[in-house]
């Protein structure tokens, strides 16, 4: 009885055993289909993929998508479309040298190529957001030899006017504004600019070396000229106080604690002078960017280099 009841659950389990495997064995065909077809990579939905983690601003995943798309799709006739994207989504992402790298390459390895010339001209871009306005200038003014199409021409010539109002050439930035084409989608900004741009020479601006006089005449008062007048009570206090010591110490004849309090004094008063001069071409650079500020910059990049504003994307400038 129990020999026979131990070979029946013997039997038992090796029926549930050969169950188990065949479920397994008819799985594996019905489901590695259907895995299979899930990781096949398709070049237009990879592109389009990459295109919206761009368009949401999700720049880095955009860079690693876009890898992708050239990795497996090199023979693709968007590779070079791709790698343009590429040095954008670094530019957007704030990472210039990066994106110069991209655009340096673009730019030799294919000088007459469609994205050359954009190439040079976001290069001049990335130079421009870092602030770096010299080398910015002699990239869109490269980009103006190269004879571009109209769209990229006028785009440089507004950049342009631009970097002249940053580096407070106002006349001059009057006169590039006024050669963007009338017809451009960026004309009636440029028209406006080159007239408020002359409005620049009549800024509240403070002189840093009247400053820096009247500082050296009275500590503080180089601060309280351009209104920071907590700093000017504390440079006046600081160094009222340490030329009362100094004097009091070498009337008492205490000359080594005069001489030394002297010594500070003496560093104290210079940089009373240097902070006045310093903090007035502070008060010059926020009244020259909040000028700038309010003119209003309706350059957008994504829309010179792609050629249609991708959704969701909008671009401004903080100074």
């Amino acid at each position: 009885m129990i020999s026979g009841g131990m070979e029946a659950m013997r039997t038992t389990a090796n029926k549930g055993a050969w169950i188990l495997l065949a479920g397994i064995f008819i799985l594996c065909f019905t489901v590695m289909p259907g895995v299979a077809g899930e990781l096949t990579i398709d070049a237009d939905q990879q592109f389009d993929f990459a295109r919206f983690c761009m368009e949401k601003g999700h720049y880095q995943r955009a860079i690693a998508e876009l890898d992708r798309f050239i990795y497996f799709f090199p023979e693709d006739r968007r590779v070079p479309l791709a790698h343009h994207l590429i040095g954008i989504c670094w530019l957007e992402d704030g990472r210039h040298r990066e994106a110069r790298e991209i655009f340096s390459r673009t730019i030799r390895e294919d000088p007459d190529s469609l994205f050359a010339g954009k190439a040079l001209f976001l290069t001049g871009e990335s130079y421009y957001r870092e602030a770096k306005l010299d080398r910015a200038a002699a990239f869109f003014g490269e980009v103006l030899k190269t004879d571009p199409a109209p769209r990229l021409k006028n785009a440089a010539y507004y950049r342009l006017g631009w970097t002249r109002m940053r580096e407070g050439l106002w006349q001059e930035a009057a006169e590039v504004f006024r050669r963007v084409e009338k017809g451009d989608r960026l004309y009636p900004s440029a028209a406006r600019l080159s007239v408020e741009s002359l409005n620049g020479d009549l800024l509240p601006y403070k002189d840093p070396a009247c400053a820096g006089v009247m500082a050296g005449i009275l500590p503080g008062l180089g601060h309280a000229y351009v209104s920071r007048y907590k700093d000017a009570l504390v440079a006046f206090l600081l160094n009222g106080l340490f030329i009362w010591a100094t004097v009091e110490s070498f009337h008492q004849d205490h000359d080594v604690l005069g001489g030394i309090l002297a010594f500070f004094e003496a560093g104290w008063y210079a940089g009373n002078i240097y902070s006045a001069v310093n903090v007035t071409h502070k008060w010059n650079k926020k009244v020259r960017d909040d000028f700038l500020g309010r003119l209003g910059d309706v350059l957008d990049v994504r829309v010179l280099a792609l050629g249609k504003r991708p959704a969701g994307l909008a671009l401004t400038f903080r100074f």
